[in-house]
């Protein structure tokens, strides 16, 4: 209690001049805090706006645009400036299964997904993307080919200079997961696997399979006759084709879809029994 005395006792008798040197003290310490709390505002602030503007790259898969089962790979920008130097690194790389040189009556062989190791540049907004596999395909094979394959990217938000040396720019890195059963394709096929829809697909896929085979084995011939021939057989069997399907649908014509043909038809009949 006598230090409580002793204090308040020279707060009450302290001059103008001790008075000025604690409010000069006071204000110096507002000002100390005033500067802490504004320099660590600007440093979020900037941090915020470089994480803005910073690109914004990662690796996604989603369907075709006009074949639901075919799964396209997809490396896109979504930031606001340009991503330099972009590399692809797998913890596990993604597989395909190699058609071409397998035979039909044999399961074909898992292979790597052929894919560049880097893309020098990606502006804002702007992807890279590539055909991956048909989730029909993969549900034929099961479990005999991977369906999750994780990785990262990383890039830079400054070009690397002549000499190979890195740049003083920032190098980012994003995470991503591959996952083919996250995808609605694969719940499409199990609800369809009995389906004449699926099994038409089925089918398109082989033929595609016989296509690709064949242009395999047949662009490999170097005598300019051979391969003319094999050119004027296809444009017939194209021919063919084309006129088997308009064959086709004007059988499948009726007289719903030609009613005046039946009125024509039946105008006719009136007149002679008239």
């Amino acid at each position: 209690m006598d230090w409580i005395r002793n204090r308040w006792h020279d707060l009450t008798t302290l001059g103008s001049a001790g008075w000025l040197a604690i409010a000069a003290w006071a204000a110096l310490a507002l000002l100390v805090v005033a500067l802490v709390w504004a320099h660590r505002q600007l440093t979020k602030n900037r941090q915020l706006r470089a994480e803005q503007v910073r690109p914004q790259v990662t690796m996604f898969m989603e369907p075709h645009a006009s074949d639901w089962h075919v799964i396209e790979l997809v490396v896109r920008n979504f930031g606001q400036t340009a991503a330099h130097d972009i590399h692809l690194d797998f913890v596990d790389h993604p597989t395909v299964a190699a058609y071409e040189d397998t035979p039909f009556d044999r399961p074909p062989e898992i292979a790597e997904l052929d894919l560049p190791s880097e893309l020098p540049f990606l502006a804002p907004g702007q992807e890279w993307r590539t055909v991956w596999d048909s989730a029909i395909s993969r549900e034929e094979l099961g479990g005999a080919i991977g369906d999750r394959f994780d990785g990262s990217l990383t890039y830079s938000d400054r070009p690397r200079r002549d000499s190979g040396r890195r740049s003083r720019g920032t190098t980012f890195q994003t995470a991503f997961s591959l996952d083919w059963t996250t995808l609605q394709p694969v719940q499409r096929i199990e609800l369809m696997t009995t389906h004449d829809l699926a099994k038409r697909e089925k089918q398109k896929l082989e033929l595609l399979r016989s296509l690709l085979t064949y242009f395999h084995y047949a662009s490999k011939e170097t005598r300019p006759d051979v391969f003319r021939a094999e050119i004027d057989r296809m444009n017939r069997a194209v021919a063919e084709t084309q006129d088997r399907w308009r064959t086709t649908q004007l059988d499948q014509t009726t007289e719903l879809d030609l009613p005046w043909t039946t009125n024509g038809v039946s105008g006719r009949h009136s007149a002679r029994m008239g």
